[in-house]
């Protein structure tokens, strides 16, 4: 008797909604990337997200509207009709269904006003180059030129230009943290085998926690490998984009520090004046000790220069 991973199969479709849910979507072409008829692939994507399509898409974009309500400052129509909604109204109605909330109540929530109080209490940070020399910042925008691999620093942040990686990865959805270890073993057992496990450790996180159901975050266990690597089914490939990102970095000896890390981060950033990037956040491992459980971690999440 042969048997199909469903799963598996929903997949490649599952990763294009992720990327593609704020554009207009086309049911059969969606079907069609899992060799499915419109009328199966309704039902089978229920069977495996525990979420009709249409609930899985209205979630991803009312959730990419509370991260924008969050962090920026565009105007909530611009927000809605961005994401297809028809109006104002139908976006509002659909977004206090969804959050108990609206959306001026959720844009003041994270203490949100206190920062932009530090805001206008504060001046940029100066500018240091690579050898260590203060550099006083030209204007706002001082940080807008420098160059890949270059690090500057902005009050207690870095601000570093990567380029584009290549990674190897495990999906891993539920709450933060949990399920890690079985995928990166999983991860690292493969890449020993191809002597890849020297790569960087990255977990990408994909949610905020705040707005997406604890059971339904996503985070990729990843590792950088050469542009040209193969994967076997379990693991999967993507590109982590090029750009600017601002970064803390700390020892970590306890598994609370990491949220109090990203909280202080996300202050520093909004004190510095910093303009969010839609790209994904992400943890950059430079060492863990197994034994100690202690880690030296890089805090990244992009920003726009």
């Amino acid at each position: 008797m042969s048997k199909t991973d469903y799963q598996q199969k929903l997949q490649p479709v599952i990763r294009y909604l992720e990327s593609n849910f704020k554009n207009p979507l086309n049911l059969n072409e969606v079907s069609e990337k899992a060799f499915l008829s419109p009328y199966h692939f309704h039902r089978l994507f229920k069977a495996v997200t525990h979420e009709t399509l249409a609930d899985y898409l209205r979630r991803l974009k009312l959730e990419y509207a509370a991260q924008q309500l969050f962090y920026n400052e565009q105007n909530i129509t611009e927000i809605a009709l961005s994401l297809g909604f028809a109006s104002s109204q139908s976006f509002a109605k659909a977004f206090r269904r969804h959050f108990g909330l609206n959306a001026t109540e959720i844009r003041n929530r994270l203490n949100l006003k206190q920062y932009r109080t530090l805001i206008a209490q504060s001046n940029i940070g100066h500018l240091v180059s690579n050898n260590g020399n203060v550099k006083a910042p030209q204007s706002e925008y001082a940080c807008s030129h420098i160059q890949e691999g270059e690090k500057v620093m902005i009050n207690k942040i870095t601000v570093e230009k990567i380029s584009q990686k290549q990674l190897a990865y495990i999906r891993v959805t539920g709450p933060y943290g949990k399920g890690y270890q079985e995928a990166s073993a999983k991860l690292y057992e493969w890449a020993n085998l191809h002597s890849l496990a020297t790569g960087e450790s990255i977990y990408i996180y994909h949610d905020n926690p705040e707005v997406t159901p604890s059971g339904k975050c996503r985070t990729d266990i990843c590792i950088s490998v050469p542009m040209e690597t193969t994967v076997p089914k379990g693991i999967e490939l993507q590109t982590l984009p090029a750009g600017s990102y601002a970064n803390l970095r700390q020892t970590i000896t306890e598994f609370d520090q990491y949220a109090s890390c990203w909280s202080d981060l996300m202050q520093q950033l909004v004190t510095s004046k910093l303009t969010l990037d839609n790209r994904p956040c992400f943890e950059l491992y430079h060492s863990y000790d197994c034994e100690h459980n202690i880690a030296d971690v890089g805090f990244y999440t992009a920003i726009h220069l």
